[in-house]
């Protein structure tokens, strides 16, 4: 070991950890990844999809070259090389420009799978172009993000290692040992000092099983327990008075809306004893500062929003915000301090147009479908799987029928790749240099390229500047897009002096040897949490309505721990089994009323449409809910329908099925 040439890494996974890692080289080939033990979040530990990274970069899977479908969706597929999958493309933009006028015909549809920094050249090759067609918005957090702008003004996250101080920590719908398994080292700590832990989700998760208080609450009602706790802490007079004289607004509003609803509403509708939310109540009383975790899962409800403000309320009426290790945690942007120079491109001038035309992420293909002069013809796609991992899966179908040309870049040959006529393999982060934050904690990270090109796999920055000096060889002054900057250009650019002044960072090349940690701000004097009103008639009780009749159980498809969404399920090292149908997992009473056994063929469906598995009998699993991995083999995503409303998240989990045993099933 001694002597082995290491590198630095930052995974690149939208997800909680962002963490950096170290990864070792012995004879040319990648050995082994550990965690970074300088880094103040991870600590020198990873979660598992982490330390299966080698064989993530490396997998027999992975998409080698470019290829064209002969017909899109028939499977058959014929290498191309890249010069001529430039040419390809590059031709049909000129084309499409020539046909309309503009670039409005051209658009992308870009996911979450790389969150690095330089990822954002997709949107920059884009921008080079002039106006286009782009979306806008954020599938996951936008509902929480907005109702968290109203109520505590800020989204700048606490300090989650700090977590470890807190008095009490309450999550609400988060799954972490799961998810984000290195805030469970912080959470682990603040427990070895007597903190009591307490989980608040439909669904006995890995996280609950640990916890010193489960509550077992009904889907999308986290607002009325939250109401509920804040009825009882006002009535028994055990809220921080000073806090909220001094750093609140619209106080009187709330405590006069929670005086219009009842704590047997809020037993009926959460389906929690009224005995465990006093003793919830006493809890918040009890132990300061509160951490109160709000998970994404909370916000996946048409009223999503509504929960969020209301838990955010109880760190108001506790006075936990600005207590070191209290709050409310759920995510920031940190990006958007940097200058953003890739995404931020300012494109050839159009005479006639002044910016790009916008669509909605939680609508995409609908909106998309509907776009005129000109329609949306081409469609490149990047860094998602939106055949599998959206929802309105018919209207993305429908859209993708639409298109003239649809182009995919990834690692694999997913859903999406196989409805695309040309698919560019992408390089994986150990291939590619690149700059990470995270949306949790508060840490600057390098991504140092440590291999060569996995066959024939490139960049999104490499395509987008190669594929601009073809669009200018063939039309010059088609893009503007500077294709000769390189990697470390683009990386010393966002470290203006204002970033490095912020993260303590003295020169750019000191990142290849640390991360650096953001530098701690206090709430600001003249902030203020302002407090939301209180709507219970916002929340419809679905039992009465025929709907719920026809399909009256609720299908959750939450974070599995091996899985990243479709990510990683190739991969033997985390699923070895590789199985064709899912795993269908039914409470007992369920099972019972249909006559299901452990392992029957089962099919649960609803008005659009089915999907068949094997059933799992789950002993702790609510009569009311089913639970399904996502997976790219069989997209759970096409029962998830709806109308996304402009500004808020895709309400995943706002979705009713029912259930039948195939009879053929012997």
């Amino acid at each position: 070991m001694l002597g082995m040439p290491t590198f630095r890494n930052t995974c690149p996974r939208h997800c909680y950890g962002s963490c950096s890692m170290i990864s070792h080289m012995s004879g040319g080939k990648l050995t082994r990844v550990v965690g970074d033990s300088e880094h103040g979040y991870t600590r020198g530990r990873l979660c598992a999809k982490g330390y299966s990274l080698i064989q993530y970069a490396l997998d027999e899977y992975r998409l080698k070259y470019p290829l064209r479908q002969v017909r899109r969706g028939s499977g058959e597929w014929r290498r191309i090389s890249w010069d001529q999958a430039y040419e390809i493309i590059a031709s049909k933009m000129i084309e499409l420009n020539t046909r309309y006028g503009s670039n409005l015909g051209l658009g992308y549809y870009k996911g979450n799978g790389n969150a690095g920094l330089l990822h954002q050249a997709v949107e920059g090759m884009f921008a080079g172009l002039g106006p286009h067609t782009r979306p806008i918005g954020d599938i996951c957090s936008a509902t929480g993000e907005t109702a968290l702008r109203e109520t505590v003004n800020e989204l700048r996250n606490p300090d989650p290692e700090k977590m470890s101080d807190a008095g009490l920590i309450v999550i609400w719908g988060a799954n972490p040992a799961n998810t984000n398994i290195n805030q469970m080292k912080f959470i682990y700590e603040a427990r070895q000092k007597g903190t009591p832990l307490v989980v608040i989700d439909p669904l006995l998760t890995h996280t609950a099983n640990r916890a010193d208080l489960y509550v077992q609450i009904n889907p999308g009602t986290d607002a009325w327990l939250a109401w509920g706790i804040a009825k009882l802490l006002i009535e028994s007079d055990k809220i921080d008075k000073e806090f909220i004289r001094q750093k609140t607004r619209e106080f009187h509003r709330y405590k006069q809306g929670l005086e219009g609803i009842t704590l047997e509403e809020v037993c009926s509708h959460t389906g929690v004893h009224l005995r465990v939310v006093e003793e919830l109540a006493d809890l918040y009383a009890r132990f300061h500062p509160a951490a109160n975790w709000l998970g994404f899962g909370m916000q996946r409800y048409p009223t999503g929003g509504e929960s969020v403000k209301a838990v955010s309320a109880l760190a108001a009426l506790t006075g936990s915000f600005g207590s070191v290790g209290g709050g409310v945690y759920f995510r920031h942007r940190p990006q958007e301090e940097f200058p953003l120079h890739i995404a931020k491109h300012q494109g050839v001038k159009q005479p006639l147009l002044t910016s790009s035309r916008e669509v909605p992420v939680n609508d995409f293909p609908g909106k998309a479908m509907k776009l005129q002069e000109p329609p949306l013809k081409m469609l490149w796609v990047s860094c998602g799987n939106p055949l599998a991992q959206d929802y309105n899966l018919r209207a993305w179908r429908d859209l993708f029928q639409q298109m003239e040309f649809i182009v995919t870049v990834d690692l694999y040959l997913n859903s999406t790749a196989r409805q695309s006529d040309l698919v560019l393999p992408a390089a994986s982060f150990f291939e590619e240099e690149d700059l990470h934050v995270s949306f949790w904690h508060h840490w600057l990270s390098y991504n140092q390229k440590v291999l060569p090109a996995f066959y024939e796999a490139k960049s999104d920055l490499q395509i987008a500047r190669e594929l601009t000096r073809k669009l200018n060889e063939l039309q010059p002054g088609f893009s503007n897009f500077p294709a000769e900057k390189e990697p470390w250009d683009w990386i010393e650019g966002e470290l203006s002096p204002e970033i490095r002044e912020l993260y303590g960072l003295e020169e750019p090349a000191d990142l290849k040897r640390h991360s650096y940690r953001r530098k701690k701000e206090s709430l600001l004097s003249g902030w203020n949490y302002c407090f939301s009103r209180v709507q219970p008639h916002l929340f419809k009780d679905m039992r009465e309505t025929e709907s719920s009749l026809l399909f009256p159980y609720h299908l959750l498809t939450p974070q599995s721990l091996l899985k990243f969404h479709t990510q990683y399920e190739t991969l033997s090292w985390l699923n070895g089994e590789n199985r064709e149908e899912p795993i269908i997992e039914l409470a007992e009473e369920i099972a019972c009323k249909h006559t299901i056994r452990e392992d029957s063929l089962v099919e649960i469906y609803n008005e659009h449409g089915s999907i068949s598995g094997r059933a799992k009998i789950n002993p702790y699993l609510p009569e009311k809910i089913i639970l399904v991995e996502q997976s790219d083999r069989y997209p759970i995503n096409h029962l998830i329908s709806g109308q996304g409303k402009a500004g808020e998240s895709i309400p995943y989990f706002d979705c009713r099925v029912n259930l039948r045993r195939v009879r053929s099933d012997v």
